[in-house]
């Protein structure tokens, strides 16, 4: 008897996993767009950053 319920549980939870691994994953061509954007983006964070004053921290005595 705890054979046939621990079997019952087994079946479920296996399925489960069969399918999580059998969906598709992302498009190869969106990550690299992706990606690229996200290089976009830092590269003009980063040149907008050059522009800025320097910044001055009051706790700081020179």
């Amino acid at each position: 008897m705890k054979k046939l319920a621990a079997f019952m549980f087994l079946i479920p939870g296996l399925t489960l996993v069969f399918f999580g691994c059998a969906s598709p994953g992302p498009d190869p061509e969106q990550s690299s767009r992706e990606a690229q954007q996200r290089r976009e983006a830092e590269r003009e964070q980063a040149e907008f950053r050059k522009g800025l004053p320097p910044e001055s921290v009051p706790s700081q005595v020179r």
